[in-house]
């Protein structure tokens, strides 16, 4: 067999030359695939961010302060053998806290006189110490709500039916002890030493509707001597 030597190398040129053709088209192609692929950068929103810790506080709101409550334990009595020597004192001022305190607090000012022993019971400052105390334990008077028109004094809209209200701002109504502390307040006016507002209102707080008639009474007459303290619980004459 004979082989046409320029044929041959004519023939091994153009495969070789198709091989490396093609080499080089798979290679491009194979780049063209790589290129297409996105390339991701790290960015700072990917960084995952803890979430923020809300703090529910759990803690039980404080019971309702209710002078309304209660029961007043029986009087104290003065034994056979101080009779005649002591006055009883400790039961005379026991009803008048009675009907002078509102329940809780007279419950409290009776439990006092309960537990004085043998002269205390005689003593008039001690058992009028029993009295005082529990007023100044008693709750706060609470602040009346607004008045109940259904204004809202914010934007001077009536709520039950939307009327204007020309703006005009409706004020609470004075409770009880604000009241009461005024006259009493406007009674003591000339005292050197008159009571203060606040000594008032919380005198006062724990009082019955009766208790505070009287204050006010006692304290038109007896601002300069007796004061809050002497003129707590006494009855009218």
């Amino acid at each position: 067999m004979i082989i046409d030597k320029s044929g041959f190398l004519l023939m091994a040129g153009t495969l070789a030359a198709g091989g490396v053709g093609g080499w080089l088209v798979h290679d491009s192609k194979a780049r063209h695939r790589v290129d297409e692929v996105p390339v991701t950068t790290a960015t700072a929103s990917a960084v995952p961010v803890a979430a923020p810790v809300v703090v529910v506080d759990q803690t039980p709101p404080p019971p309702l302060c209710d002078d309304s409550i209660g029961t007043p334990e029986d009087c104290p009595a003065v034994g056979p053998s101080d009779e005649g020597v002591c006055s009883n004192v400790a039961a005379k001022r026991c009803g008048e806290f009675k009907s002078a305190f509102k329940p809780k607090v007279a419950a409290a000012a009776v439990s006092c006189l309960r537990h004085l022993k043998g002269n205390e019971l005689c003593d008039p400052a001690r058992v009028n110490l029993c009295g005082h105390a529990a007023l100044m334990a008693a709750c706060p008077e609470p602040t009346p709500p607004p008045a109940g028109n259904g204004v809202n004094a914010a934007n001077g809209i009536s709520a039950a039916n939307g009327a204007p209200t020309n703006g005009a701002a409706v004020s609470a109504p004075s409770s009880p002890v604000t009241l009461a502390c005024e006259n009493i307040l406007k009674s003591c006016a000339n005292q050197p030493l008159g009571p203060t507002a606040a000594d008032c209102r919380q005198t006062l707080s724990g009082m019955s509707d009766f208790g505070r008639a009287s204050m006010i009474e006692c304290m038109t007459t007896h601002c300069g001597d007796k004061g809050l303290l002497g003129c707590e619980a006494m009855k009218k004459p």
